[in-house]
């Protein structure tokens, strides 16, 4: 027991040392039931139009061995994302702020676009890569095996699932991971594999209770379930991830969200004493002339260091579009409209003709 406890205590060690101090670690056993329910999700057509979420990825993320043959243990961490402690692990916490400098600081100031929380600082898939390879070097180091591997939510691996099986929270009725920490559920999860036996942490015994703050409070009804969302219902999923142009019930959908949503953590008593300065205000008149005057590869390089590359200029102008239709279109805006209505993305013509249809129907 007690070589057990120090083995626990020079992980977390070492893990602190990168600015990671919530650290679990579980088998590396399949995940048989979460194997299950994204398999029937998948088939349910709740994945929308992420066909890669089909075929055998179900299979290879809740089985650890599939993706690193002899995995025996999974190291996982939670790294938070709002207020004061990201700058722990992310050298750079303003990174969006800085990348649309010009933007934040055009008029007019309103209306404005909401950007979720987790992109206001460097894109997490790298620097929280680079910390986790780093962390996984020191491990070798001292002895304790670890894959050359970091898994960032860029790879098929079921990571709340295992974050949940490692003890650092517990799965959500909105499907969030839910730490009992300050940080709530605004925490990113990182996964290292290792072909060792190392000490397991227990599953905390939590759950969400009889609350459903989050399966009431979602503005699209996404949330169709516990624990079972409907991606062709989420603004997530809609601002980010959804090709080509809205149908008019996805354009009001959206509301003020061009990237990411959090309503279904804004409203999750988990998060009340999290430092949480909310989401990134944009104004939009600005941040539409800015990108009717980018072209892709510009757009790319202006917002290299954030998430934000993962919907690039067209579908973030897009998103802008709506919003602003969804907000009712100042006189002022209505050169910006237009220039849209030519622009070579055929999902930003189609935006920019919804405001307009919209507009006309008011």
């Amino acid at each position: 027991m007690r070589d057990a406890q120090q083995e626990r205590a020079r992980i977390r060690d070492l893990a602190a040392a990168h600015g990671l101090s919530v650290v679990g670690v579980t088998s590396a056993e399949p995940l048989l039931e979460d194997r299950a329910r994204m398999e029937v999700s998948f088939a349910a057509g709740r994945m929308a139009r992420m066909d890669w979420m089909g075929g055998e990825r179900a299979a290879i993320a809740t089985d650890p061995a599939r993706l690193a043959p002899g995995a025996r243990s999974v190291l996982m961490v939670a790294a938070p994302y709002v207020g004061a402690e990201r700058g722990r692990w992310d050298p750079a916490p303003d990174a969006l702020h800085r990348a649309l400098a010009r933007v934040l600081a055009g008029s007019p100031a309103e209306p404005t676009g909401r950007i979720a929380r987790y992109a206001v600082g460097s894109d997490y898939h790298g620097v929280l890569r680079s910390r986790l390879e780093a962390l996984a070097g020191d491990l070798r180091r001292e002895g304790i095996a670890a894959g050359e591997t970091a898994y960032v939510d860029d790879r098929p691996l079921a990571e709340r699932a295992l974050a949940a099986r490692a003890g650092l929270g517990w799965i959500g009725k909105n499907t969030n991971l839910l730490t009992h920490r300050s940080q709530g559920s605004w925490v990113f999860l990182g996964a290292i594999l290792s072909s060792a036996e190392l000490p397991t942490d227990e599953p905390i015994r939590s759950s969400c209770g009889a609350c459903t703050r989050c399966l009431a409070g979602c503005p699209t009804g996404a949330l169709v379930g516990p624990r079972t969302i409907d991606a062709r219902r989420c603004i997530s999923y809609l601002t980010i991830e959804h090709p080509g142009p809205f149908d008019d019930w996805e354009a009001d959908a959206i509301g003020d969200w061009i990237f990411g949503c959090d309503v279904c953590q804004e409203v999750c008593p988990v998060n009340a004493d999290a430092d949480d300065g909310g989401p990134l205000l944009v104004p939009l008149l600005p941040l539409i002339d800015w990108l009717l005057g980018l072209g892709g590869r510009a757009f790319g390089r202006a917002v290299a260091e954030t998430a934000l590359t993962r919907a690039g200029r067209h579908r973030l102008l897009r998103n802008a579009l709506v919003a602003l239709g969804n907000a009712g279109v100042p006189n002022e805006a209505w050169p910006l409209v237009e220039r849209a209505r030519h622009d070579p993305r055929a999902e930003v013509r189609a935006a920019a003709q919804l405001v307009a249809a919209k507009a006309a129907s008011a």
